[in-house]
This record gives structure tokens, C-alpha cells and sequence, in this order.
């Protein structure tokens, strides 16, 4: 029996404990790759600075959300509605003087299922992003991290691409490894290895989930590319590239759908050759001893008159009967191939 591909994930690192407040963090941008950690106060002050390159990062299910999108970015009813409605899916779409548009991610959260996946809201403009996130982001620890050793981006479109490039690359992470898990379920189908049936499943699930969502995220990635003028060039084409992997993952996506399609229904074409093999047996059996039945009912009849009953070898010639009734029909269902 195989494992699921859910049980195969990296574990990730414990998650720190939730910010009391919507800000998660906030940084600003140096335009040479490093950015300056800023405090509430900070970021209040920053955000008067109209060419201040600015990233907020905030946690949408706190109840002060609105103090900072409202209070601090100043964005209108319309763009914070977008921002922090509860069901979203992949789109691009121009609010309040910026664009407002909804990734999803790979949850690498402890005990979260490769099937959740976690949504990122984002509002840019030439100077300005603002995320928000339900449960913490890998992705997003990981272009933090970058931005504080120096190597990050230096402007707000180049920002927008790191996060999306490091979004599908977690995308990448899982599809290697449902490829992996998929193949060796094929091998193990090809060895006549018997497959747990949950095993399929546990792959199709997140397939057709990742397929669902991946499939318009390449779009809006893809509308980023050819998006705002003040997206620079360099960034234009890594959101080009990106999109273009991502819809690589897509296409694969769909191969592996098929692939435990065609698995599945292999399995339950080998389930049912099985089953048709057994009732052929039993229906060979039950053709063998229907006419011993018939004899064994006839002679157990209680009236008289009874062939053999007072002989002492009545019981021999009748077992002696029994048996070449049997090897006659054995004989007639080999002369017929029916056995």
C-alpha cells in the first residue's frame, strides 16, 4: 500500500503566533534590493510620502483590517469589499486607482492538506502593494527574507514578481511530487501490486483542485504582463515567464488527471475481470451439481418402490453413478470450451 502525497510534503516550521493585530508587517523599499522593517507608527508616517515605496503586508480576519486600509492606504468601500470578501478566485481588476488581484498558494502549513490552498489578496500601484492573507505564507516568509539580506526587489513590479514567482514555485514542489506518487502507483499496477483505492483518490483530489485554480491564476498572470505602463519591462517578462510555467503545471495537472483516470478505471476493469471470474466458477460448480441434486432429491423421496434400497450395494452403484454423471458433464464442458 502506497502513501498519500500529502504525507510526503516537507513539513513546515512551526508558525509563530498570530499578530494581535491586522498588520503583519510593513516594509520600505530602498530601490537597491533591501527594505527597512517599519513599526505601525512608522508605516503611518511613511505612507504620507507619496514616492515612498511601500509594502503592507496585513492579516484580513483581524478586526482592525479596515483601520488600515481605510485609515492608512485610504482606499474606497469598493476596493476594500474586493480585498476582503470571503470567497475570491484568481482575477485582475482596476480599483481605486490600483489593481486589485487574488493569487492562491500551496498551504505548507502543519497538518493542511496539499487540496487548501491559501488565498493572497493584493492592491498595487506604481508605489504602493498591499497584501492580505487569512494563514501565514510560506511564499511570503521567503521574499521577506530576501528583502532583508539585500537580494529583493527594487520597486513595487518587481516585488509583484517575486511573490508570484515564488508562489508557482511551490505549485512546481507539489506537481513533482503527485508526478511521483502517480508513478509509483503505475508501477505498482504494472507489478500486479494491489492498489488501495483511497490511494487514487487521495491524487485526483488535489489535482482537480489545483487545476480549478491554477488554471485562471495563469490568466491573471498572464493580464499582469500586459497590465499597467508603470510595470517595468524586466518585470513584464518575468510575469510572462512565470505565467508560462505555471501553465506548464497546468497542462501536467491535467496529464495526471487522466493518468489516475486511466488508473483507475484499470483497477476496476482487473476489479470486475476477477468478479466475473469467480461467478463463472461458481456457476460451473453449480451446473456440476445441479443434476447430483436432482438425483440425491429423487432418491431421498420417502415412498416405496425405491431402486437399490434393499440392496447392500444400492449406496455404491449410486455413488458410482453420482461420479460418472460428474465426469460426463466435465468431459461435455471441456468438449464445449465452457471450462
Amino acid at each position: 500500500m502506497t502513501t498519500s502525497p500529502s504525507s510526503q510534503l516537507p513539513h513546515a516550521n512551526p508558525q509563530p503566533d498570530p499578530p494581535s493585530t491586522a498588520l503583519v508587517s510593513a516594509y520600505r523599499l530602498d530601490g537597491k534590493g533591501s527594505a527597512t522593517l517599519l513599526s505601525d507608527d512608522e508605516l503611518r508616517q511613511a505612507w504620507q510620502e507619496p514616492e515612498a515605496l511601500i509594502w503592507m503586508h496585513l492579516d484580513y480576519t483581524r478586526g482592525d483590517v479596515n483601520d488600515y486600509l481605510a485609515g492608512i492606504a485610504q482606499l474606497d468601500d469598493p476596493s476594500i469589499e474586493a480585498l476582503t470578501e470571503l470567497d475570491t478566485r484568481p482575477r485582475v481588476a482596476r480599483f481605486g486607482g490600483g489593481i486589485v488581484t487574488t493569487l492562491r498558494g500551496i498551504n505548507l502549513n502543519p497538518g493542511a492538506a496539499p487540496e487548501d490552498l491559501l488565498s493572497l489578496r493584493l492592491w498595487m500601484s506604481p508605489t504602493r502593494l498591499i497584501t492580505l492573507r487569512r494563514r501565514p505564507f510560506q511564499s511570503i516568509t521567503q521574499v521577506r527574507e530576501q528583502l532583508e539580506a539585500g537580494q529583493g526587489a527594487e520597486n513595487i513590479s518587481w516585488l509583484l514578481a517575486m511573490i508570484s514567482d515564488a508562489l508557482v514555485d511551490r505549485v512546481a514542489e507539489l506537481s513533482h511530487r503527485l508526478d511521483d506518487q502517480l508513478a509509483i502507483l503505475e508501477e505498482d499496477q504494472l507489478n500486479d501490486v494491489e492498489i488501495d483505492p483511497d490511494d487514487i483518490t487521495r491524487l485526483r483530489r488535489p489535482l482537480i483542485t489545483l487545476r480549478r485554480f491554477m488554471g485562471p491564476q495563469r490568466d491573471c498572470l498572464a493580464q499582469l504582463a500586459q497590465g499597467p505602463l508603470w510595470i517595468d519591462e524586466q518585470a513584464r517578462l518575468d510575469l510572462r515567464e512565470i505565467a508560462n510555467q505555471l501553465s506548464r503545471y497546468v497542462e501536467d495537472f491535467q496529464a495526471m488527471q487522466e493518468r489516475a483516470l486511466i488508473l483507475h478505471e484499470q483497477r476496476m476493469s482487473e476489479h470486475n475481470e476477477q468478479l466475473n471470474q469467480r461467478m463463472y466458477l461458481l456457476s460451473v460448480i453449480t451446473a456440476v451439481f445441479l443434476p447430483l441434486g436432482f438425483l440425491t432429491g429423487l432418491l431421498g423421496v420417502n415412498v416405496g418402490g425405491i431402486p437399490g434400497s434393499e440392496s447392500p450395494w444400492g449406496f455404491t452403484l449410486f455413488v458410482g453413478m453420482t461420479l460418472g454423471v460428474v465426469a460426463m458433464q466435465m468431459w461435455l464442458l471441456k468438449r464445449k470450451k465452457w471450462w
